[in-house]
């Protein structure tokens, strides 16, 4: 049945893999999805890292304020915030920035500042001025004013001209618990277990990263198929339009050359995808090492979640196996169907008419696991064991977890099976239609034929 099998698969691999364009994009492709994870989690960690930056010192030991509508508020109550590098800082209260310059010049002092307070328009406005015999740099002055937009309400009560006990009642914290329905029970806060806080978040990501896990997986079979289901068609029927047939027929058998194009051009296809599929995962890997090792002590939920995979039993190494198994299962289950429409073709024009074959499955078995399973949140059973809706949700069922191990290998032994059965069904329509001339042959009618055969 598959006589010179190999000759057929590495006469069409090597033409596919051969070309500049199949190499160069191989390589270009693989070293933009290995750095693009890097650089996302190098960004966040910055971002992440940007935000929860401690306020840096001002470095100044006095503070001479100027305060026009409350010129004897006590500012000493900004040290009550317990805000560190802003906790021993002494306020000194004066009727204008001149006499706060000429004390600081007299006394000689080098780390002080003069805050200078303003109401305009029923708003207040701040100021800093740095003398220049001052040590303190423009860039630690500017740090004061972080700090005052950091205590922006309480700032804004002092420069009023609020007393210090009415102050330390603004002040005052209301202190909160959370708990669980367990943790009220037994008086645990939530929040005093981190654990349990990162498995709820980790709850809350599980979903959303399935549904876009599963996307993924029809979004590469979808490109797959669509790349170069069209071109194992155009290599069948070749030789027919090339008259080549009659002769390679007699050294070749029909399975051997459908079986052989098909399985050639879907593993150079296949190559590439494990390949971009690899440096993704490179690409994730290094970028969490990364992170890890530039941004240890910043947490993030995306970041927590991908950190807990293995607990999850997100992406175990043995449903990792299945996983890429049943990826390329389905990449030849729908690529036999272009073989089916290509044996039925005579030229190229009948190929391409013909191509509607698989097209029209695809989107229909596309738009049943984005409505009947996605849009339900959760995927319905029986769209694992139909063979093409299977190919787009399995990959992604079996490496995030949501499916058992057993309905996994189910799925995929009937996927191969009914590949079997096509690229069978394939080669025989080949031979049978390999001296046909007549009308237009769909493939209802070429079954019919060949029942009757």
């Amino acid at each position: 049945m598959f006589k010179n099998f190999d000759k057929v698969f590495k006469f069409t691999f090597k033409n596919q893999t051969s070309t500049s364009g199949y190499k160069n994009g191989t390589i270009i492709t693989a070293l933009l999805l290995f750095i693009i994870p890097v650089a996302i989690f190098m960004i966040a960690g910055a971002a992440s890292k940007s935000d929860s930056d401690e306020l840096k010192e001002c470095g100044a030991d006095r503070i001479y304020v100027v305060d026009e509508e409350a010129p004897d508020a006590n500012f000493d109550t900004l040290n009550m915030l317990g805000i560190e590098g802003y906790t021993d800082i002494k306020y000194s209260n004066e009727e204008s920035v001149e006499e706060a310059l000429e004390k600081i010049h007299d006394r000689g002092e080098e780390t002080s500042l003069i805050l200078q307070v303003k109401k305009e328009h029923g708003e207040l406005s701040s100021r800093i001025v740095l003398p220049d015999s001052s040590k303190i740099s423009e860039e630690d002055a500017e740090n004061y004013e972080d700090f005052i937009d950091e205590t922006g309400n309480v700032f804004a009560v002092l420069a009023s001209g609020v007393s210090v006990n009415d102050m330390t009642q603004v002040m005052m914290q209301s202190e909160y618990s959370v708990y669980d329905r367990t943790g009220y029970q037994d008086g645990a806060d939530i929040y005093a277990d981190q654990e349990k806080v990162d498995e709820q978040k980790n709850a809350d990501l599980l979903p959303g990263f399935n549904i876009a896990l599963t996307y993924i997986a029809i979004l590469i079979i979808y490109m797959v198929i669509i790349l170069y289901g069209n071109s194992i068609l155009q290599n069948i029927v070749l030789e027919k339009s090339n008259k080549l047939m009659d002769t390679m027929l007699i050294s070749v058998a029909p399975e051997s050359m459908i079986f052989g194009k098909m399985l050639a051009i879907l593993t150079a296809g296949i190559m590439q995808l494990l390949i971009w599929l690899a440096a993704i995962a490179g690409g994730v890997a290094t970028g969490l090492k990364l992170y890890d090792t530039f941004f240890n002590n910043i947490g993030g939920s995306v970041i927590t979640f991908i950190k807990s995979f293995s607990e999850l039993g997100i992406f175990r190494p043995l449903n990792v196996v299945i996983g890429i198994l049943a990826l390329i299962v389905g990449i030849v289950l729908y690529a036999s169907m272009s073989a089916v429409a290509g044996a039925i073709s005579s030229n190229r024009e009948e190929a391409a008419s013909n191509q509607g074959l698989f097209i029209m499955i695809l989107v229909i078995c596309f738009y049943i696991v984005i409505f009947k399973g996605i849009s339900g949140g959760d995927i319905v059973t029986w769209i694992y064991l139909l063979p093409f809706t299977s190919a787009m949700v399995l990959p992604s069922g079996i490496c995030s977890g949501m499916i058992s191990l057993g309905l996994g290998l189910a799925g995929l032994a009937i996927m191969i099976v009914c590949s079997v059965l096509f690229l069978i069904l394939a080669g025989k329509l080949y031979k049978m239609m390999s001296l046909y001339k007549g009308n237009t042959v769909n493939i209802r009618k070429a079954l019919k034929m060949l029942m009757n055969k």
